[in-house]
C-alpha cells in the first residue's frame, strides 16, 4: 500500500497537564486523514443503510451474505451504504490521565464517494468527519475535521474499493455514551450519519482494545499520541492475508514485561485459537503487536480478546474474516457449494480437503489460477461470477427455488446472459415446438448450444425441457478441460 498522508492543522501531541485543564468538550485531538493512493484489495459492495444490528443473514442466502455493508453491522463494526458509503471502527486505549481514555475511530472510504474536481494536473475532493459522544442527549466530546483526497488520475476517482482511509482520536472520560458520527462530501450534498452504543472504560491495569493496525510504533507513554493506523473495516482476507496484527497495550512499568492471553472466539464462544504472550516493558506501558496466524481462523466473525491472568476484564474486539470484499461471508464449506458452476472437480477436491492451513494454501492457488489479469488487485472472474449469482437471486426468485439454483438460474451463473432469448409466447420471436406450454430457449451460439426450458403451469416455474440440462452438464466439462 501507498498511503499519502494529510494532517489537519490542529494535531498536537498528548500532554497530561494541559488536558487535565481543559474543558472536556474541546479534547478532540489527534486528527488524521490519510488518503490511499494505491491500496490491493476488492472492491467494496454496498448496500442501503440499516439498523446497527441487523438480522443475521440466513444461510444460503447469498445476497444477504454479501451486503458488505449489513455484515460489518452484524460484527458491531461502523458501516453504511448508500449515497456515501463508508466503514468503520472504534478502539479505545489508555489515556494520559486515570479520568481519560482515548477513543480512536476509524474510517474507510471508496474514492467514487466522493466528488473530485481537476486541480492542475491531479483531482481533489473535500470532505468532512464530526465524531460525538453524548450522554442522556448531551454532547460531552466533539472531533470535526475537514479533510482532502487528491489523486493522480480520473481513473482513481472511480474505484470503488475502500481506498481513503480517515482517523480521528478523540480523549473521552469513562462511562456509556451514544456515539454518532457525521460524514459529509464537500463537493455535493451526499451525507452519511451513524449511531452506535459505546462504553469507554477506565483503564487501570486492563490491557487495551485489540486495534487491528496496518502500520503502527509500539507506544512507551500514554502521555505520546499513539503512532498507529487501523485497519479500519477490522477485515482480514483468507488466502491474501497470512497474520492479523493485533496491537495491545498495559498501563504497567514493570520492566520485565506483562503476561497477558490472547485469544480468538467464533460467534459461540469457542476458541479457535489462544496463547499467552508477554508485552515488553516500554516505560510506564506495556506494548506490542502480537500476530495470529489467518488460516487457524477459517471464515466468517470472530472476536479477539485479551485478558491478564487472574482479572475478569476482557477487551474484545470484532474482526471479519473474508474471502474477499466481493465474496460471500459463509463457512468454508458453503463457499466451495457456491463454486459448483465456477470451479473445475479437481479444484474443489484441492479447496475440499485438507487442514485449516492447506486449505488456506489451496485457496490462495485457486485465486492465482482462476485469476484472467494478475496485474490487478481483483479476480475479475470470480467477481463476475459472484455478481450473475446475485442477479440469479433476483430475476429468478419466482421459478421455484432459491434464484441461482433454479435451471434458469444456474444455466445464467454458469454460462453467462445468453446472446438471444427465444419464447413461444412471444409473437415477435419464432420458437415452434408442437408444445402445448410455454417455451423459452437460451441461445448460446459461441458454445453452439441451445438450453430449452419449459413453463407446464404457466406460473412461471421454468424447469429444463428435453435433454438441456445434459447440455449444460457437457458445456461445463467442455470448458473445465480447455
Amino acid at each position: 500500500m501507498v498511503y499519502s498522508r494529510v494532517i489537519s492543522a490542529d494535531v498536537m501531541a498528548l500532554q497530561a497537564t494541559s488536558f487535565s485543564r481543559l474543558p472536556w468538550r474541546r479534547l478532540g485531538v489527534g486528527l488524521l486523514g490519510v488518503a490511499v493512493t494505491a491500496c490491493a484489495g476488492k472492491p467494496a459492495r454496498s448496500g442501503p443503510p440499516g439498523a446497527d444490528v441487523p438480522a443475521a443473514p440466513r444461510r444460503g442466502d447469498l445476497v444477504a451474505q454479501t451486503n458488505v455493508t449489513q455484515v460489518l453491522q452484524r460484527t458491531g463494526l461502523l458501516a453504511g451504504g448508500l449515497p456515501l458509503p463508508f466503514s468503520g471502527s472504534v478502539a479505545t486505549l489508555p489515556g494520559p490521565v486515570a479520568d481519560s481514555s482515548l477513543a480512536i475511530v476509524s474510517l474507510s472510504f471508496p474514492s467514487i464517494a466522493f466528488s473530485f474536481a481537476r486541480e492542475g494536473d491531479r483531482f481533489r475532493a473535500s470532505y468532512s468527519v464530526a465524531v460525538e459522544m453524548r450522554s442522556n442527549g448531551v454532547v460531552v466530546v466533539r472531533g470535526e475535521t475537514n479533510d482532502t483526497v487528491r489523486v493522480l488520475s480520473f481513473k482513481d476517482t472511480q474505484r470503488a474499493e475502500e481506498s481513503v482511509l480517515y482517523q480521528q482520536q478523540l480523549l473521552v472520560p469513562p462511562g456509556t455514551y451514544t456515539m454518532a458520527v457525521l460524514i459529509r462530501d464537500g463537493g455535493t450534498s451526499r451525507s452519511a450519519v451513524q449511531e452506535r452504543q459505546i462504553t469507554i472504560p477506565r483503564y487501570g491495569s486492563q490491557p487495551s482494545t485489540p486495534i487491528v493496525a496496518l502500520e503502527v510504533a509500539p507506544r512507551s507513554s500514554p502521555a505520546t499520541g499513539p503512532d498507529l493506523l487501523a485497519n479500519a473495516r477490522s477485515t482480514m482476507i483468507l488466502g491474501r492475508d497470512t497474520e492479523l496484527p493485533l496491537y495491545l497495550e498495559v498501563r504497567d512499568s514493570s520492566p520485565g514485561g506483562v503476561p497477558v492471553n490472547v485469544a480468538m472466539r467464533d460467534e459461540k464462544g469457542v476458541a479457535l485459537w489462544q496463547d499467552s504472550v508477554v508485552l515488553p516493558g516500554r516505560g510506564s506501558l506495556a506494548s506490542a503487536v502480537v500476530r495470529v496466524p489467518v488460516a487457524r481462523l477459517g471464515v466468517g466473525i470472530v472476536q479477539a480478546a485479551v485478558w491478564r491472568t487472574g482479572q475478569r476484564d476482557t477487551a474484545t474486539q470484532p474482526v471479519l474474516i473474508s474471502f474477499g470484499d466481493d465474496l460471500p461471508v459463509a463457512s468454508f464449506d458453503e463457499m466451495i457449494s457456491y463454486l459448483r458452476f465456477f470451479a473445475t472437480s479437481a479444484q474443489l477436491k484441492a479447496l475440499r480437503t485438507g487442514t485449516p492451513q492447506q486449505r488456506a494454501e489451496a485457496w490462495a492457488t485457486f485465486l492465482s489460477e482462476s485469476d484472467p489479469i494478475a496485474m490487478t488487485p481483483q479476480n475479475e472472474a470470480l467477481r463476475d461470477y459472484f455478481m450473475r449469482i446475485r442477479s440469479a437471486n433476483e430475476r429468478f426468485r419466482e421459478d421455484g427455488a432459491v434464484g441461482w439454483l433454479s435451471d434458469r438460474g444456474q444455466t445464467y451463473v454458469a454460462l453467462g446472459e445468453p446472446e438471444q432469448v427465444l419464447d413461444n409466447n412471444n409473437q415477435t420471436q419464432a420458437l415452434t415446438m408442437g408444445q402445448r406450454g410455454r417455451l423459452q430457449a437460451w441461445e448460446y451460439p459461441q458454445l453452439r448450444i441451445r438450453i430449452i426450458f419449459e413453463d407446464r403451469s404457466g406460473f412461471g416455474r421454468w424447469q429444463f425441457f428435453g435433454n438441456s440440462f445434459s447440455m449444460l452438464q457437457t458445456a461445463l466439462q467442455r470448458r473445465s478441460t480447455r
